[in-house]
């Protein structure tokens, strides 16, 4: 071997050591290797995401397209009662229709993108109108189709909407008016008025406590020029708002129906069962107290429930479930302070004696048995304060012994769930609120996923 080749051979073996040992060039090679996958990854993300717009809007159209399938059809219903024999298949129709608009409304242009139909339907099931949809479509993945087997990636959702229409409902008023609600509404008004009251004055100067509308009493006329308001005035005022009340929340033309039926010796038509809410906006329970002639319904100085039941049952002629006006839900709001008395006192043939009792729950047996809902507001008795009035007698001791026992006895009148108690005018007023609430179940829409 020359001396040139040996050198040549050296240098060579030099190089070949060096790329041997070189590192730099890695990087390089790594990026190229990691750089298919690394694109392939960025694509899949990017038709991730795609996907995710996707759902979101077409999540949102659905869910429009439930929700207004429901409304109109309740508001079909609504206004069409009686425009045709059945107004649920027109109703569910409408809603359909006009759900798909919503859809497509909502969806906006990413349906030119995207085109797909959902599948919406709508029902109705007693009182409930329920619309259900779903949709599923796919759209093409050209990144996965590199990677994988996949070509297309699915995109599905589902929404549901119902709508508990409101009930056909009757309410009827059951409103004691005998002179134990002739008490004025707060404690302090009732000491003021016993001073002012010359009303059955003992010998003592002991005033009697009732603004009695007796032949010869001047209590009321005081209770008015003092501003003293009387608890009938404070039933008589909450019912009015009560009838504004059920006014302003039918979402059914003629949904309630209402009547007033005050009591004293026997049950009074005030206002029969009506759908002219309006027409009870007159009426003042004032003009339906005890007046102490037992010879006409209002007048007896007694309470006597045991004529009540018997004539409000034969009242309610339609006892239903509510879906329709032929079947309404009746409703009796029972309003009293639970102390009855079966007294008797006509001006021609004097009295035939005082006999305080308390209710028989019994009496509210047939009414709940046919199906008849008795909700009771019980507006307490207030205990008659002592030295007692001696021209009233004996009568005080009954009552004021009876007094603790009157809740428990409306109680067991009431059907389960369905008693309260109020005492000042705010309780009152809270107290009708509620059980017309109650007795409504307000309608609710409720969005599913």
């Amino acid at each position: 071997m020359t001396a040139l080749t040996a050198a040549r051979l050296a240098r060579l073996t030099l190089q070949l050591r060096r790329l041997r040992d070189e590192r730099g060039g890695n990087v390089l090679l790594v990026f190229a290797l990691a750089l298919v996958p690394l694109i392939g990854l960025i694509g899949v993300s990017v038709d991730f995401v795609r996907g995710i717009n996707y759902r979101t809007h077409f999540d949102r159209a659905v869910d429009a397209a439930t929700l207004t399938a429901v409304a109109t059809a309740r508001d079909y219903i609504s206004s069409n009662p009686n425009n045709e024999t059945n107004p649920t298949a027109s109703a569910l129709t409408l809603g359909q229709t006009r759900g798909m608009a919503a859809f497509r409304a909502n969806a906006g242009p990413i349906l030119t993108s995207l085109p797909l139909t959902p599948d919406l339907t709508v029902t109705r099931t007693g009182n409930v109108v329920t619309a259900a949809a779903t949709y599923a479509s796919t759209y093409s993945s050209p990144f996965s189709k590199v990677f994988s087997d996949v070509t297309a990636i699915a995109v599905s959702g589902k929404s549901s909407s119902s709508l508990t229409l409101g009930s056909y409902t009757d309410f009827y008023l059951v409103l004691d008016t005998s002179g134990s609600m002739g008490f004025p509404t707060s404690s302090a008004a009732q000491l003021q008025f016993a001073k002012l009251n010359p009303d059955m004055a003992d010998a003592k100067g002991n005033n009697c406590a009732f603004a009695c509308h007796f032949a010869g009493s001047r209590g009321f006329g005081i209770a008015k020029a003092n501003n003293i308001e009387l608890r009938i005035a404070t039933v008589s005022n909450a019912v009015q708002q009560l009838i504004g009340k059920a006014q302003s929340n039918q979402t059914l033309s003629n949904q309630y129906r209402m009547g007033m039926y005050p009591f004293v010796s026997y049950l009074e038509t005030a206002a029969d069962i009506t759908t002219n809410l309006s027409s009870l906006t007159s009426i003042n329970l004032e003009n339906y107290m005890d007046i102490g002639d037992s010879t006409v319904p209002r007048g007896s100085g007694g309470t006597h429930y045991e004529n009540v039941f018997s004539a409000i049952n034969s009242k309610i002629r339609l006892v239903g479930d509510g879906t329709s006006a032929s079947k309404p839900l009746p409703f009796v709001f029972f309003i009293t302070d639970g102390v009855g008395n079966n007294q008797y006192w006509d001006n021609r043939n004097g009295w035939t004696g005082s006999q305080a009792k308390l209710l028989d729950p019994t009496l509210c047996k047939t009414l709940k048995d046919r199906g008849v809902t008795v909700s009771v507001l019980y507006i307490p008795y207030v205990p008659l304060a002592t030295p007692f009035n001696t021209n009233v007698g004996y009568e005080n001791v009954v009552v004021n012994a009876l007094i603790p026992n009157v809740p428990s006895t409306l109680q067991s009148c009431a059907s389960a769930g369905y008693f309260r108690t109020a005492s000042s005018a705010t309780e009152i007023q809270d107290a009708l609120n509620a059980m017309f609430d109650q007795a409504t179940r307000k309608a609710r829409l409720i969005a599913g996923p």
